[in-house]
């Protein structure tokens, strides 16, 4: 690869820890930092996690070992989490991490203002994959960036070659299908948001296409100890493990196979591989593969017909009763291991722990306990193992905690969050003093594909965002006629811009820009840096936006008009527009990508659509290299359009993009809110339950 350094150096070896078992694992095996998570506003909200005390004590633990330790603070902030964020924020200021992993601008605006000392890191969440985007974040006073998964190694180096800030990338563990920061499936099916860290996982479930049942959504583990050569000569500053929720022998097992990589000389680095790739075996992760390292369009990276399963299988169960299991292994197993039992036909699955081991002649009489209810029938079911139990219980004297000693700094920060806490209404953007709103104030901005002079010449009282395109920059110079269209037209720039296509949009920009049009609507901070100081800029929904700090942050931005997040309930919309005085755009009524990925699967087709073993229908679309999975059934927030005018949201944006029937031409959208809603139902998302 050209764009490799001569003289690289070598780089941090990032891990996880959930527990304090898994943090003094990845120490011990070399691990130079460790990231990990507080109880609240972390994206692995169903861990262990660590209270304010234990993290103090592992911070200072680390720092005697000579070890970084950083602060997993990267979830979407509700309104009503802003006062534990600033306890949580002033603590961690005392206690002194080396840095916090942010994806929320709320947040990152609170520790800007009010915690200087705090250093940060933007989350992978936040959706930066290429140079632009650093650039953003730089400004933002972020001194690291963690970059999308879904680059390949040359895009990662030229974006290295263009930054000046640290970056941080993903070189083992689980993937996402969806891209970082773009997956709203969970929480379209259930409110349990991945953003918040709830994610219940879909894209690990089986599906039906075509008749045929497969994973289709469910990702190989990331694997690169063979790229590690390459990588380290790239100029990375840090090399990130995944596994917050994996078990210590895993983080063990992973951390020593790197650190023996990237510590061999040049000469013995391919015996280093392989011994190492040995060992990844016992590390009882899914199939592994290379990820997009390689190659935008990687062929190893979903296996469809395989269990989407952590853990080494074993085989399979051949009898069982009450007490006991019978397993077609001869594997060596002890009390304390854990299996997993998998029933492919009913794509379910069962977590057991081992009790005591009988071998027999045709493999292992198990017993032990199942973490739910046990299933009335195991016969055939698969069997993994998905962890190794503690063989020898001692506590090395080296695993010892060492107290933090910073008590009275402790305590200070308490009361240096209340003062912040007490003065709450000036840090927000001014408590909101505008006249109740009412169904005549409600702003329409409708959503298309595609220039259509109908849609201008049929709703004039509305503005229009259209996907900028070569072919749509065209059609609007045939736009004559249209009243104030420079005043009306909104060009949408795309979520993901990879580093090849930025020249294409600079000049899609300057075309716009010379044509007299200056509207812009953003969907990724790296946006910021295509546009002049006069163009006028919104915001989409992929810029995740639910608190009243966010609106503020992105406000000063530059950003005329910010999207709230689609995925607010009722309750945190209402108290976070209260609090602020900046009136966001809303998408009220369209069908809403759940997916956003740059897998390119041959059996995906937009013809066929693909169902859950539940009964739900969604249809897939490929443009360029961006893939979108859209569900049968449309959002729709307009049958509730009183309790949205009532929150304060008043700009609505109906969005006509994705629909999979095609709409008609002479299309024209009622004024009236009423009418609104009885035209464009759907899904209320998460706008009548409880986010989570």
């Amino acid at each position: 690869m050209r764009f490799l350094k001569e003289s690289p150096e070598k780089p941090e070896l990032l891990a996880p820890a959930g527990t304090k078992e898994a943090f003094f694992a990845a120490i011990n095996a070399g691990a130079d930092a460790i990231y990990l998570s507080p109880k609240i506003l972390n994206a692995r909200a169903y861990g262990k996690n660590f209270t304010i005390s234990e993290i103090a004590d592992l911070v200072e633990t680390a720092h005697y070992r000579g070890k970084k330790v950083f602060i997993a603070l990267n979830s979407l902030m509700k309104e009503s989490e802003i006062s534990e964020c600033i306890n949580l924020l002033s603590a961690l200021e005392a206690i002194g991490p080396d840095a916090l992993i942010v994806q929320d601008m709320g947040v990152a605006y609170l520790a800007k203002r009010y915690f200087p000392r705090l250093r940060l890191h933007a989350s992978t969440l936040m959706t930066i994959h290429n140079s632009l985007g650093v650039k953003v974040a730089e400004k933002l006073g972020f001194s690291r960036v963690v970059l999308a998964r879904e680059l390949t190694l040359r895009e990662i180096a030229l974006i290295s070659r263009k930054s000046r800030i640290e970056l941080e990338i993903f070189i083992h563990g689980a993937m996402c299908f969806t891209i970082s920061g773009l997956c709203l499936f969970s929480s379209y099916f259930g409110g349990k948001s991945s953003t918040r860290g709830r994610c219940v996982q879909p894209c690990r479930r089986q599906y039906l296409l075509e008749n045929k049942k497969g994973a289709f959504f469910s990702m190989n583990d990331l694997c690169a100890l063979e790229l590690i050569p390459q990588i380290k000569r790239i100029g990375i500053a840090s090399l990130k493990i995944e596994g917050r929720l994996k078990p210590p022998h895993y983080i063990e097992t992973v951390v020593r196979a790197y650190r023996r990589v990237l510590d061999s000389p040049e000469d013995d680095i391919e015996d280093a591989i392989c011994t190492s790739q040995e060992e990844l075996k016992y590390a009882l992760g899914r199939p592994e593969s290379k990820g997009f390292f390689l190659s935008p369009n990687p062929k190893d990276i979903i296996s469809p017909t395989r269990a989407a399963n952590t853990g080494l299988l074993l085989g399979k169960v051949i009898n069982s009763d009450k007490s006991s299991i019978i397993i077609s292994s001869k594997m060596a197993l002890k009390a304390g291991d854990r299996l997993r039992f998998v029933i492919k036909k009913k794509d379910c699955q069962y977590a057991f722990k081992v009790k005591d081991v009988k071998e027999l002649d045709q493999g292992l009489k198990i017993r032990g306990i199942f973490s739910q209810k046990k299933p009335e029938s195991l016969k055939d079911a698969l069997v993994f193992l998905s962890d190794i139990g503690i063989r020898d219980k001692k506590e090395k004297g080296e695993n010892r905690i060492r107290v933090f000693k910073g008590q009275e700094r402790l305590k200070a920060s308490f009361l240096k969050a209340k003062k912040i806490i007490n003065n709450i209404d000036e840090i927000q953007y001014g408590i909101s003093s505008q006249k109740p709103l009412k169904a005549r104030d409600v702003e329409i901005f409708i959503a298309t594909k595609e220039i259509e002079r109908e849609i201008f010449l049929n709703n004039r009282q509305h503005k229009i965002i259209v996907d900028l395109t070569k072919k749509n920059l065209k059609l609007s110079l045939g736009l004559k006629g249209v009243k104030n269209l420079d005043k009306r037209l909104i060009w949408a720039l795309p979520p993901v811009i990879f580093e090849d296509e930025i020249d294409d949009f600079r000049s899609l920009i300057k075309g716009a820009v010379r044509a007299g049009l200056f509207e812009f609507q953003i969907s990724n901070i790296s946006h910021l840096s295509l546009f002049p100081e006069k163009a006028k800029l919104y915001s989409s929904y992929q810029i995740n936006c639910l608190n009243s700090l966010s609106l503020l942050a992105y406000k000063k931005l530059g950003i005329k008009g910010v999207h709230f997040s689609i995925e607010t309930d009722l309750k945190n919309l209402k108290e976070a527009l209260s609090h602020s005085s900046v009136k966001p755009l809303l998408t009220v009524y369209g069908f809403i990508p759940i997916f956003t990925s740059r897998v390119s699967h041959k059996g995906f087709n937009p013809k066929r659509p693909i169902k859950s073993l539940r009964g739900e229908t969604f249809y897939w679309r490929r443009e360029g290299s961006i893939g979108r999975l859209y569900p049968s059934v449309p959002l729709s927030f307009l049958t509730h359009f009183e309790r949205l005018i009532e929150a304060g949201a008043k700009r609505w944006i109906i969005d006509f993009r994705f629909s999979p029937k095609k709409r008609k031409k002479n299309l024209k959208v009622p004024e009236s809110p009423k009418s609104l809603s009885r035209i464009f139902r759907g899904r209320t998302f998460n706008l009548l339950s409880t986010l989570e």
